[in-house]
C-alpha cells in the first residue's frame, strides 16, 4: 500500500487570537506542524507529504520541519481561498502510482498512530476511512431563536476528525466534480456527494483540533518516570558516564559499556511511558548488546517512546559517586546527552554527590544514579 498524505495548513487560525498561523505555535519547544507531520513521516508506505499553505507561511513551515525531512518527502503548494480549493490544489501533486490519499488537518498534532493506520486500512478495504469517535454528549438541533427542535438518537452520532483516507482514484475524481461555488468543511462530504457512502475508522477524543489559544494552554498530558541503576567499580574497565570516557583508575562492570547514568535515564523515560525497563528491552543475555555503547541504546529508547507519541519535557539526575569528582565534567556530559536526545540544553539537569564515605558508594565499590523525568504525550 503506497500512500500520499495531504496536511492542510492554509488557515489563518483567527479564532486562536494569535498573530500568526496556529500551526506555528510551540508545543514542547516544537511547532504544532512539526508534531503533526512527524506522526506520518516514518510510517511505512507513506512516500509523499503535501502541504498546502500560504506563500507567507511556507518558508516558516519549511524551517519548522528541517529536522524531519531527511528523505525529502515533503512538497508544498499554494493554498486556495477555501479548504476545498486548497485540497484540490494539493491533489495535483500526488504521485501517479499511489493507492491511498490521506488528508489531515495541520492543527491536529495529537493524532495517534493507531488512528492513522486504521484510516489507511479502512481506505484500502472499503475505499474510505473517516476517523471518528462516538459522541458521548446529547446533541440538539436548534432553530434561529435557540429553541431546541430535535434531539437525535445519540447512538447514531459520531464526531468526525481527520485523517480521512480514500482510494486515490476516487477522491481525485470526487474533487474534479466539485462545482465552482461549492465549499465543503471536510473531505468525507465531497466523497459522499460524488462517489459513495464513506466508512468510519477508529478515532480518539484526544485527537482534538487546535482552534483557540486555550487549546495550546491545556496541553497537560504529562507523565512522571523514575529510574535507578548501580554498577560495580573494577580495574581493567573504562569509566563511561553519559557517553563520555571519564579519566579514572577504575571503570564500571557490565554487559554493555555499563554507563550507569545513561541506564538510569533510560529507565526513567521508559517508566514515564508505561514501558518495561531496559533489562526487558535490552537484556544482558543477548550477545548483540555485549559491549554496546549505552548511548546507542538511549537512541533506541527514544525511538520507542516517540513512536508512542511521547516527548521529553524534563530530566533530572543525581550521580552518587565518591571519586572521581565530576563538577567540571558534568557540563560536557549534558552537552553530549542533549545532543544525542535532540532536546533543549536546559531540559537536562545533572548533579553529583558523595555519600560521605557510607555504603558501597562511600567505599568506592560502585556508582549509583537516580533519575526522574517528565514526558508529555503529543
Amino acid at each position: 500500500m503506497k500512500v500520499n498524505v495531504i496536511i492542510a495548513c492554509g488557515g489563518c487560525g483567527s479564532r486562536s487570537g494569535l498573530a500568526f498561523n496556529k500551526i506555528l505555535a510551540p508545543i514542547n519547544g516544537k511547532a504544532v506542524i512539526f508534531h503533526t507531520v512527524s506522526k506520518f513521516y516514518n510510517i511505512s508506505g507513506v512516500s509523499r507529504i503535501i502541504i498546502p499553505a500560504s506563500d507567507a507561511d511556507i518558508p516558516l513551515i519549511k524551517l519548522a520541519l528541517t529536522d524531519i525531512d531527511k528523505d525529502k518527502k515533503i512538497v508544498y503548494c499554494a493554498n486556495g481561498d477555501s479548504r476545498t480549493l486548497s485540497i484540490k490544489s494539493a491533489l495535483k501533486l500526488v504521485e501517479c502510482d499511489i493507492d491511498i490519499i490521506s488528508i489531515h488537518d495541520g492543527a491536529r498534532p495529537f493524532v495517534s498512530l493507531e488512528s492513522i493506520n486504521d484510516s489507511f486500512l479502512s481506505a484500502q478495504k472499503h475505499g474510505s476511512g473517516i476517523s471518528a469517535y462516538r459522541s458521548v454528549d446529547t446533541i440538539a438541533i436548534a432553530n434561529k431563536h435557540d429553541q431546541i427542535e430535535l434531539i437525535p438518537d445519540r447512538s447514531t452520532l459520531f464526531n468526525i476528525q481527520t485523517p480521512q483516507s480514500f482510494n486515490a482514484e476516487n477522491i481525485i475524481k470526487a474533487y474534479s466534480m466539485i462545482e465552482c461555488d461549492e465549499n465543503f468543511t471536510d473531505d468525507s462530504s465531497v466523497f459522499a456527494k460524488y462517489i459513495n457512502t464513506p466508512t468510519l475508522s477508529h478515532g480518539l477524543v484526544d485527537n482534538r483540533k487546535i482552534t483557540f489559544a486555550s487549546d495550546l494552554n491545556s496541553f497537560t498530558n504529562c507523565y512522571i518516570g523514575a529510574g535507578y541503576d548501580t554498577h560495580q567499580l573494577v580495574t581493567g574497565r573504562k569509566l563511561i558516564l553519559g557517553g563520555l570516557q571519564i579519566p579514572h583508575n577504575l571503570g564500571l562492570l557490565g554487559h554493555s559499556d555499563a554507563d550507569v547514568l545513561t541506564h538510569s535515564i533510560m529507565d526513567a523515560l521508559f517508566s514515564s511511558c508505561s514501558e518495561r525497563d531496559i533489562g526487558v528491552h535490552f537484556p544482558d543475555t543477548d550477545q548483540k548488546y555485549k559491549g554496546i555503547k549505552s548511548t546507542i541504546l538511549l537512541e533506541k529508547c527514544l525511538e520507542i517512546i516517540r513512536a508512542k507519541g511521547f516527548e521529553v519535557k524534563n530530566i533530572s539526575c543525581v550521580i552518587m559517586c565518591e571519586k572521581p569528582k565530576l563538577a567540571k565534567i558534568i557540563p560536557m556530559i549534558i552537552d553530549n546527552l542533549t545532543g544525542i536526545m535532540k532536546i533543549p540544553h536546559d531540559t537536562l539537569m545533572i548533579s553529583a554527590t558523595t555519600t560521605e564515605g557510607l555504603g558501597f558508594v562511600g567505599r568506592e565499590e560502585g556508582i549509583a544514579v537516580s533519575s526522574s523525568c517528565i514526558c508529555c504525550k503529543i
